[in-house]
């Protein structure tokens, strides 16, 4: 059964795909419309199912990704009715990951790698494309799903298919520094969610799943602004998939939604209202406690050309909200500095007025302060005869059981820095110390959990290691050895002098538990043990006469 289809025209002919189920690449030949239409091809010799094509129609070349047993895969169109393989991807020398959907122009492809971000190439030679540029970081970043270019090949349109986050318009006139310079999105619900775009005369037309059709625009890139919209999906928003899918625009300016549960929507043309509002270039801010922010808003360019009077006066009490100039002309950009961040949420509402014509513009402010700290729980403060090598248990709180946390230990709770015998980076809540400690010696330790707005170091703990081998270094008065330490197969043990009494000796585990024993006899001054059969680990070898004992530690590493 097939679920969808995508499909694409050149020339006058309609290439069709699917994603769901064992099928074919269809080609159909429309030129007898509106009386007849004709398949003239139809054959999975290269594509079986793919997620979505792309054809660069000045280029002859169709583009499929997400194929079975291919991430990108290339064809020719110069016989529009017999396509040929050109190159597909990943290969030994172009280690392509998964790519979900794509646009190409100049055969200059922008590929949307989902979780591996935004990548651009030049595929001019498809047996040796280059690589332009990538955008693996960026704000809003979820699941790189698709886009669009602008007219001028300027910006790209990327919409990431992850609850919550917004459109963005990616700076590409650099392909080494790609950046986003604004964001928008559908002001519904925390969950929302675009799937596709389409750019047509200025304004950016979206299927935006529970939210319908959703009209930018996008003339000024920095400051994208909402002009129409019309919600086909009458279901509940929730966090999942269903509603508006698909997204064309007709040369006409009609703009046709496809949504999967509630069918086929035909638009008249937009007609864009006049512009007396104001537009800021973020739908929201998120800043630290304490911190200063600012962004800018624009001033729409249909006021009346005798000016403009803005306000803040009906922002949040707790904010301290600054214009660089509240007297401005149509079209002026204006910075907003914003300081008395405070935890929690709150807004900025700047209004705009003529005389004639008013407009608002509200942004919602989002504080965050420093993560919770992690809570302490083992080795417990004050802990005496702890082990060499620790086991340190700790808890967290909400959000930041997740955040990037590391173990430090030191020898002076008033130095973290210079005094650090033991950092690491710890995933999950425990760690057993891979090294061992001196013996006898406190310690004191932390975690340092990293959010977003800083470190957030826990309380110190202390704990005092135990003393379990003997300092000497002689039985009897006579001086020892023990060697190679580490050691593999076989152990030397030498005193400076031959021995005048059997001396025994015994090898224990690390919890005290006897392995061996063997005997030394009088006057011999060297001992050869052999190893070869005990397990890795840390050992206490004791030697003993009837008067006296001494312990020597060994590591025996195979």
């Amino acid at each position: 059964t097939i679920g969808h289809r995508d499909v694409k025209t050149y020339l006058h002919y309609a290439y069709a795909v699917a994603d769901e189920g064992a099928s074919t690449l269809q080609i159909i030949d429309m030129s007898g419309l509106p009386e007849s239409v004709e398949i003239v091809y139809e054959s999975n010799e290269f594509i079986r199912t793919t997620h979505n094509i792309f054809i660069d129609e000045d280029n002859a070349r169709l583009y499929a990704v997400g194929g079975n047993g291919f991430n990108l895969l290339i064809l020719s169109l110069d016989n529009p009715e017999q396509p040929e393989l050109l190159a597909s991807y990943p290969s030994v020398d172009v280690p392509l990951p998964y790519i979900h959907d794509l646009y190409v122009r100049d055969n200059i492809a922008y590929l949307n790698a989902g979780q591996a971000g935004f990548i651009v190439m030049d595929m001019s030679d498809p047996t040796n494309p280059e690589l332009l540029g990538t955008m693996t970081e960026y704000i809003e970043q979820g699941y790189n799903h698709s886009g669009w270019l602008s007219d001028d090949g300027q910006y790209y349109y990327l919409t990431d298919e992850t609850h919550g986050r917004d459109i963005k318009i990616v700076d590409v006139s650099d392909l080494s520094n790609m950046h986003v310079i604004s964001t928008m999105n559908a002001n519904s619900f925390p969950g929302q969610i675009p799937h596709n775009v389409y750019p047509k005369d200025g304004l950016l037309f979206t299927s935006y799943y529970y939210d319908g059709l959703q009209v930018y625009d996008v003339s000024n890139p920095e400051f994208p602004r909402r002009v129409a919209y019309y919600d086909t999906y009458d279901g509940p928003d929730i966090e999942f998939f269903a509603g508006a899918w698909g997204i064309f625009v007709l040369p006409s300016g009609r703009a046709l939604i496809s949504d999967m549960n509630n069918g086929f929507y035909i638009f008249e043309a937009i007609e864009v209202p006049p512009y007396t509002s104001v537009t800021a270039n973020v739908t929201d801010v998120n800043a630290c406690i304490g911190a200063a922010t600012e962004f800018s808003i624009e001033v729409g360019t249909d006021f009346l050309s005798s000016g403009v009077t803005l306000s803040t006066e009906g922002s949040s009490g707790t904010l301290s909200v600054e214009l660089s100039q509240v007297d401005a002309s149509p079209g002026d950009i204006v910075t907003v500095s914003v300081t008395g961040l405070e935890s929690g949420d709150a807004s900025i509402v700047i209004d705009a007025a003529d005389g004639v014509n008013e407009g608002q513009a509200v942004i919602n402010v989002h504080v965050i302060g420093l993560a919770e700290p992690a809570a302490l729980q083992a080795p417990s403060d004050g802990r005496e005869n702890v082990s060499l090598t620790p086991f340190f248990f700790w808890t967290g709180v909400g959000s930041t059981v997740s955040l990037p946390k590391r173990l430090q230990i030191s020898t002076d709770a008033n130095d973290f820095e210079g005094a650090i015998v033991y950092e690491s980076a710890v995933s999950g809540n425990s760690l057993t110390l891979p090294q061992e400690l001196e013996e006898g010696t406190t310690y004191f330790w932390r975690i340092v959990i990293s959010g977003e707005c800083g470190d957030s170091p826990s309380e110190i703990s202390s704990f005092t290691t135990e003393t379990t081998v003997s300092t000497k270094s002689e039985v009897d008065g006579n001086t020892f050895s023990l060697y190679p330490n580490p050691a593999a197969t076989e152990v030397w043990l030498s005193f400076g002098q031959p021995i005048e009494k059997e001396l025994q000796v015994e090898w224990l585990s690390a919890s005290g538990q006897r392995i061996k024993t063997g005997r030394m006899n009088a006057q011999a001054q060297e001992l050869r043990m052999d190893i070869s059969n005990l397990p890795d680990g840390l050992y206490v070898v004791r030697l003993a006469t009837k008067e006296n004992t001494a312990s020597r530690r060994v590591l025996v590493k195979h």
